[in-house]
């Protein structure tokens, strides 16, 4: 899903006029950037007076659909909606929020493939 969104962004941008080279690169910084900080040691993890008291994680019993919209709260909407909203004022920052979208879906990806392993 993330990987999708992140494509849609990045084509959004450069149909809006946004030249193929500078969206790519400006995606390409936003993508390393994010697998770098999410990949980091430490980088996912929450001190626990920061997590939200209650939090409703997805248990295994759980349809897919649900372990999903939980999975993807609020990281992925948020960046999407800020993708939206910036393909209106700025497509550079529309570029950069996608690579962001790709960067989050590519660590997701590695995760998961590592975690079937």
């Amino acid at each position: 899903m993330r990987l999708a969104l992140g494509t849609a962004g990045l084509v959004a941008a450069i149909a809006l006029g946004l030249g193929g080279a500078t969206a790519l690169a400006e995606a390409a910084a936003g993508a390393v950037l994010t697998a770098f900080t999410l990949a980091a040691p430490g980088g996912r993890r929450k001190p626990e007076q920061l997590r939200p008291p209650g939090s409703a994680a997805a248990s295994a019993e759980d349809p897919w659909w649900r372990v999903l919209a939980v999975a993807m709260f609020p990281s992925t909407y948020g960046v999407a909606l800020l993708t939206g909203i910036a393909l209106v004022f700025n497509p550079n920052l529309a570029a950069f929020l996608s690579g962001v979208m790709l960067g989050m879906g590519s660590v997701a990806l590695v995760y998961g493939f590592s975690f079937r392993m």
